[in-house]
């Protein structure tokens, strides 16, 4: 048996000889390494079969399985993993070679490990997407792991709350038409809320994707909303069909933004498009935190009953388990690290590289981005693909928008300004309105005649022109806010400041027509000129964010008019 073996490994190893050179011929691997004691150079000189060498056997995501060396003056073949011992003559062999510093285990200890090892990779397989971790980014397992505190909360929440609304469901008839009663009750509140939840969802759902961490958060404040109403319901039985109608209205929105956000943050998170692998594994992870959940609500519950609290007291125990799950939220958003770009962080890169000439990493400039409160750098607010009406309130104005455009050679996008009350111009609009690029000459004929691979090389030229384009604007309308900033803090705009009436040019003067604003408008088209390319060319070369203006997705709320001149 074992000299059959020892044959088996002899004509392994054999093979692994014979074809060695061919592997590496093939890959034209060479190290650049210059250490001296580095062994691991190849090149098409050296035979294989007068050196010693080695192999490793590495498992997706890294891990080394097995480490063979092989040495042709012994005609020995060493292996990490394996150990036969050959009391025969035979020079070939496979030797159990050990690091002299690593510690010779028991058998009792091996098992243990063994043990150990195949507990933790089976969790791991049954959590985490295959090849963790080297098939997600680095943030993922920080977000995954605050994500399951509060779902393990949430569901925690969610048994207490539960009673609270059989409680108070119960109470509010008599004995005679409870069941009845009781029923009605339930089913309205879920109806209502649902009502209203495809109403919600019809007219907001697509602003989720600009800005994941802000309704993220604001789904959390939803979501506990909804329970703490729901644990109110006791107290007001009267109320119960508003209450919990109100309730399940706000915990399904909360589901509706967590289902919308969770989706851009599996691609954000997939490093070899394996976002249905990320998706399934959070399906598990979200899973075992609510059945751990259940379990610690349903142990609350029972305890409770044996040792009964009052209303208030369950109350507040809520309170506080709802105040842990909005920090396990905010830790959980803070560990985010977004490389697309919104209009958020744009503003941050965009900042700091006028101050600097710096590319921020995307680490900081996540740590930078607010989600609780409204961000200095969205102040006065702009407003991308903005219509005529809403920019313009005369014709003058327009008129005046495309006299600078066209002094400036801009055929790309018209800028509205639309001073506010405020001296310091938070509450200012800038509006962008963009020209449609469209080649109106390509008929369908010549459409036809394209070969698909110019087909899309010619939709890869329109996305990286528009992209580029939207940038262009941002980085443009971001200047004339820096500039509007200097004039409020100089008092030189408070004469054209609204008067209220919330007409575009209030005050005592008119800003479309102001010497302010042709000042502004050629201080920032200097800027521009001289600026952005450069801009975007650090940005673009920049490995960290790895922004490709013919692929990659600007996360900015664009309206979708656009404007075309017809002369």
């Amino acid at each position: 048996m074992l000299n059959a073996l020892n044959k088996t490994c002899l004509n392994r190893y054999k093979y692994c000889k014979t074809n060695i050179n061919q592997v590496f011929n093939r890959a034209n691997y060479t190290n650049n390494n210059n250490n001296n004691n580095n062994n691991n150079s190849l090149n098409n000189n050296k035979d294989f079969n007068k050196i010693k060498f080695s192999l490793s056997e590495i498992k997706d995501g890294g891990k080394i399985l097995n480490q063979y060396t092989f040495n042709d003056f012994n005609n020995t073949i060493e292996s990490t993993s394996s150990s036969i011992n050959n009391n025969n003559n035979n020079n070939n062999k496979f030797e159990l070679i050990k690091n002299k510093q690593q510690k010779l285990l028991t058998t009792q200890e091996k098992e243990l490990k063994l043990d150990d090892n195949k507990l933790f990779d089976s969790i791991k397989k049954l959590f985490l997407p295959k090849g963790y971790p080297s098939t997600v980014t680095s943030d993922y397992i920080g977000y995954q792991k605050w994500m399951f505190i509060q779902n393990v909360i949430g569901s925690t929440t969610y048994v207490l709350s539960t009673h609270a609304l059989l409680t108070s469901v119960i109470g509010i008839s008599s004995t005679s038409a409870l069941p009845f009663a009781a029923a009605i009750s339930w089913v309205l509140k879920d109806g209502l809320g649902a009502t209203a939840l495809v109403l919600f969802a019809n007219k907001y759902s697509t602003l989720f994707d600009y800005d994941i961490k802000k309704y993220k958060f604001r789904g959390d404040l939803l979501h506990n909303f909804g329970v703490l109403l729901e644990m109110f319901t006791p107290f007001f039985q009267q109320f119960f069909l508003p209450l919990a109608s109100i309730s399940n209205l706000s915990k399904g929105l909360a589901g509706l933004i967590y289902g919308s956000t969770r989706a851009s943050l599996n691609r954000s998170f997939s490093l070899k498009e394996n976002i249905g692998d990320i998706t399934a594994k959070y399906q598990s992870q979200s899973m075992a935190a609510y059945l751990s959940g259940m379990a610690i609500g349903s142990s609350i519950g029972m305890i409770l009953s044996v040792f009964p609290l009052t209303s208030v007291s369950n109350l507040s125990m809520v309170f506080g388990l709802s105040f842990i799950h909005i920090f396990c939220g905010i830790n959980a958003i803070k560990s985010i690290d977004l490389k697309t770009l919104n209009q958020q962080r744009t503003s941050i890169l965009i900042d700091n590289w006028l101050k600097s000439n710096l590319i921020l990493t995307s680490k900081i400039v996540n740590q930078e981005e607010k989600f609780i409160t409204n961000d200095k750098y969205l102040k006065p607010n702009i407003k991308l693909g903005c219509t005529i009406e809403e920019s313009f309130e005369y014709d003058y104005q327009l008129n005046e928008a495309l006299n600078i455009a066209n002094s400036n050679s801009n055929n790309d996008y018209l800028i509205s300004i639309k001073l506010g009350k405020n001296k310091n111009c938070d509450d200012s609009i800038i509006r962008i309105l963009y020209f449609d690029k469209k080649q109106t000459t390509t008929t369908n004929n010549m459409t036809t005649n394209m070969t698909t691979d110019l087909i899309n090389d010619l939709a890869l030229h329109n996305k990286e022109q528009n992209n580029i384009i939207i940038l262009k604007s941002y980085f443009h309308a971001f200047l004339i806010r820096a500039e509007l900033i200097k004039l409020a803090n100089s008092n030189e705009i408070s004469l054209y400041l609204n008067d209220g009436s919330g007409s575009g040019s209030g005050g005592s003067g008119d800003f479309s027509h102001s010497k302010e604003l042709k000042l502004i408008m050629e201080n920032t088209n200097t800027q521009l000129n001289e600026k952005f390319d450069s801009f975007l060319k650090d940005f673009t070369n920049d490995q960290n964010w790895n922004f490709i203006p013919s692929s990659s997705t600007l996360m900015f709320e664009i309206g979708e008019t656009k404007i075309k001149l017809n002369i």
